[in-house]
């Protein structure tokens, strides 16, 4: 396994947008070369790419905070560039485990060539189903143990006109190299990761996500230009529920949304915190993802 650092000013698409592969396809793709985990200040990735030639398809996984979610995204021209913004898409990790859950993937492109990207956004390991008590995505604790990633050898991508199988082989040393990374940013933001893992419950925002961001807060220029921005952030969040700093963990290339977000969050949101072992509040950390959609 190849690792190397990475900056943390990730922009994973310019969004123009690509479509669905334009008729039925089913592959079964082995990979082709090593895993390569990449960390930045932020984030820990990683990729490999399986198939060959025109077939060949970069498989990343990215992960902004400990616990049993990524974020997938696939890469590859065999996907087709005609224009199309979001396609329903399902990702199951296997075998043996439940069937994913059909959501929404993001398209664009990446690169100079323009190679399709598709952001199929954040998947449970186990393929569970969120049982969301509340608005916040953040108040359920995911974990997954060395033995279940072990058994993990596969990912399954199924959209309407497209049928994908990457056989990765056992995911337990990738995903053990990828929760030491996520060990190590939990210290550099100054926490202790035993404590945040033995947390009873995460910090949970109390302000609905829909006062966060306000029509009236898009930047004049960019609504003039029609232009959108996906953005992650990470709060750091007192014992008392005050946000105390905001960072960017991932942003599309939108330099006008990400200083503006980060003030906008700070503001106006605030938080129930998070519960040590014992029940007491704790300084602690909160992700999640924001979008400026013009028009």
């Amino acid at each position: 396994m190849e690792i190397f650092r990475r900056s943390c000013a990730v922009s994973l698409i310019a969004l123009a947008l690509v479509p669905q592969a334009s008729q039925a396809a089913e592959a079964v793709l082995e990979p082709v070369d090593k895993w390569v985990l990449s960390y930045a200040e932020d984030s820990c990735r990683l990729a490999r790419a399986f198939g060959k030639d025109d077939d060949r398809v970069v498989l990343v996984l990215d992960q902004f905070q400990p616990g049993g979610e990524m974020d997938l995204s696939l890469v590859g021209k065999r996907f087709g560039r005609s224009p199309l913004s979001r396609t329903g898409l399902t990702a199951t990790f296997g075998p043996g485990l439940p069937k994913g859950q059909l959501h929404d993937a993001l398209l664009g492109t990446l690169g100079p060539d323009k190679t399709t990207i598709i952001m199929a956004g954040p998947r449970d390991l186990l393929n569970r189903t969120r049982k969301r008590t509340s608005d916040d995505p953040s108040d359920e604790l995911r974990t997954v143990t060395p033995e279940q990633e072990a058994a993990i050898t596969e990912v399954r991508f199924t959209t309407s006109t497209m049928r994908l199988t990457l056989k990765t082989g056992s995911m337990k040393a990738p995903l053990g190299a990828m929760r030491t990374c996520m060990t190590n940013l939990v210290k550099e933001w100054g926490l202790d990761p035993a404590q945040q893992e033995a947390l009873s419950a995460r910090a949970v925002a109390t302000t609905k996500p829909g006062m966060w961001l306000k029509p009236e807060d898009y930047p004049s220029g960019p609504l003039f230009m029609g232009a959108s921005a996906a953005i992650r952030f990470r709060m750091m969040v007192g014992a008392d529920g005050v946000p105390t700093q905001c960072f960017i963990q991932q942003a599309t290339n939108s330099p006008e949304f990400t200083k503006l977000t980060c003030d906008l969050l700070m503001k106006r949101v605030r938080f129930s915190p998070a519960l040590d072992r014992e029940g007491k509040p704790a300084a602690s950390y909160y992700t999640n993802s924001v979008r400026w959609l013009a028009g």
